[in-house]
């Protein structure tokens, strides 16, 4: 019988240990979940971003009040690489919004007006390629769209690839024309 009092001890002591570290760590989290939690609210109070991807997008929403447009794609960017879930296309719909508005406030003759839509385009298919429910994201892919058109009758500076009929694939044993 000592034998088993001992053995239930010694688990009734790692059972205690365990639980201790377990709360210790749900403590942590939860600390850590109330200081990104404070810091959404006010990101304009503090220079320093906690390491989670929802505060760096309540950063860049505070750079972008402030019309510090850079800054707001840099921490977009930023949470972009942290973002999981439904953050995700949020991410990709307001870059693609920044360089949109940042290109058309440019004149045509701007060299870096195409590169701007063209990236706004690439963020605007991300974010639908994510949530095909986003709709605000459709409306500023059609404004992108309009302003630099994929049809090559409409925009002559618009290229496809197109593969030529007189190229084609040779096999082993045989020749495939393409189309």
């Amino acid at each position: 019988m000592n034998k088993k009092l001992q053995t239930l001890r010694f688990s009734l002591i790692v059972l205690i240990l365990a639980s201790t570290a377990s709360v210790i760590y749900l403590a942590m989290q939860l600390w850590q979940e109330i200081q990104v939690e404070q810091y959404i609210t006010s990101p304009s109070a503090s220079d320093d971003v906690p390491d989670d991807a929802r505060a760096h997008f309540a950063k860049a929403a505070d750079f972008e009040k402030q019309e510090q447009h850079e800054l707001a794609l840099d921490q977009l960017t930023i949470a972009l690489g942290k973002a999981s879930g439904e953050l995700m296309p949020l991410v990709f719909y307001n870059r693609g919004n920044i360089n949109l508005r940042a290109a058309l406030e440019m004149t045509e003759a701007d060299a870096r007006q195409l590169p701007l839509i063209e990236f706004a385009k690439q963020d605007f298919r991300r974010a639908l390629a994510l949530d095909p429910n986003l709709w605000d994201a459709r409306y500023n892919l059609e404004v992108a769209l309009r302003a630099v058109p994929e049809d090559p009758a409409v925009n002559p500076n618009y290229e496809k690839n197109v593969i030529s009929s007189q190229r084609s694939i040779e096999s082993k044993a045989f020749k495939v024309d393409l189309p």
